[in-house]
């Protein structure tokens, strides 16, 4: 089975690489990977094991738009992109009667749903403000105490797209993303997945938006309250932290590695870094050997400054919002 998505040349020219929908979508996410049985069980086994037996009753609200086995409503579409958990909710509760409508119709066409979950619909209603409350204890039980890891990963994640899509088009974008379970084969984008999709963008564009807890398969979100709006595809990131479980380590102790800091060449770095490089050319930029750019980048990394991910057979160096605020304050 698989989803065929067919871009046009406007297509092409439209794709949109975005760095998250947000802490929201995040927990959205979060809480389906726990209730899918398709999700291999070992994904995010150390962040499993850590919130085993954290969705209670209090979370009721939300998990009764998600039945187990499906997507479930569309909250992602409904309250788009929301750079903090604040603003995602205040999204939430602006959601406007008739879309939410539209979105649980759909679903109960394919799973029962609690007679509960339609009172959502109504604006400011008990119903939605206990959503709001359901979303906020689920984001903080699952999903906040990793939110800077989470965030550091994906803005990497969005460096990396924005330079493929700069460097080498859109084509070279798309091919980029090839795995196990999408492919480019111009001008159709396949994702494979458990039925069958023909998804002609029409001129509409693409938009790419990295996850940590999308899962291991892909989700192409559409707006069916406004035709016009680009389609989102969900992709998992690539960073190695999640595949390795790292992303859920306790935080080090930063005292000491950020003491190191100290010194012309780093600073040197940090600016080198500060628009993504691979370390080849934060050494050019800061005019310095490969091993003294790779020991200063694995200092910076240690320090919280910088995150690495592969990108081919390099690695790329993306500043952190730390970085990025201690370079603005220098």
């Amino acid at each position: 089975m698989v989803w065929r998505i067919h871009f046009t040349a406007e297509d092409l020219a439209r794709i949109q690489v975005k760095p998250t929908l947000g802490p929201l979508a995040e927990t959205w996410q979060a809480v389906h990977l726990l209730r899918c049985p398709m999700q291999p069980r070992g994904l995010h086994s150390r962040w499993r094991e850590q919130v085993k037996g954290k969705i209670t009753p209090h979370m009721t609200a939300l998990t009764n738009l998600m039945p187990i086995g499906g997507h479930g409503v569309d909250l992602c579409t409904l309250t788009g992109i929301a750079a903090t958990m604040e603003q995602g909710i205040q999204a939430l509760m602006a959601m406007p009667r008739d879309h939410v409508l539209v979105e649980i119709e759909y679903v109960a066409m394919h799973h029962k749903l609690p007679e509960a979950v339609w009172d959502v619909a109504d604006v400011n209603g008990p119903a939605r403000h206990e959503l709001a409350a359901a979303a906020q204890a689920a984001h903080r039980a699952l999903v906040e105490p990793y939110w800077r890891r989470i965030h550091e990963c994906l803005h990497a994640e969005q460096v990396a797209r924005t330079r493929a899509l700069a460097r080498g088009g859109p084509e070279r974008l798309l091919a980029s993303l090839q795995n196990q379970m999408v492919r480019w084969r111009p001008p159709v984008l396949e994702v494979l997945w458990d039925n069958e999709i023909e998804v002609h963008l029409g001129g509409r564009g693409l938009a790419l938006v990295p996850s940590v807890f999308v899962g291991a398969y892909p989700v192409l979100l559409q707006n069916p309250n406004d035709e016009t709006a680009a389609p989102v595809l969900i992709l998992p990131a690539a960073d190695e932290r999640v595949r390795h479980g790292h992303l859920w380590d306790a935080p080090r102790a930063r005292d000491g590695a950020l003491a190191a800091l100290v010194g012309r060449n780093r600073a040197a770095v940090l600016h080198a870094i500060a628009e993504g490089g691979t370390t080849t050319e934060v050494a050019s930029r800061a005019g310095i050997s490969l091993a003294a750019a790779s020991e200063h980048a694995s200092v910076l990394r240690g320090a919280g400054l910088v995150v690495t991910r592969r990108e081919g057979s390099s690695v790329l160096h993306v500043l952190t919002p730390l970085g990025v605020d201690l370079l603005q304050a220098g």
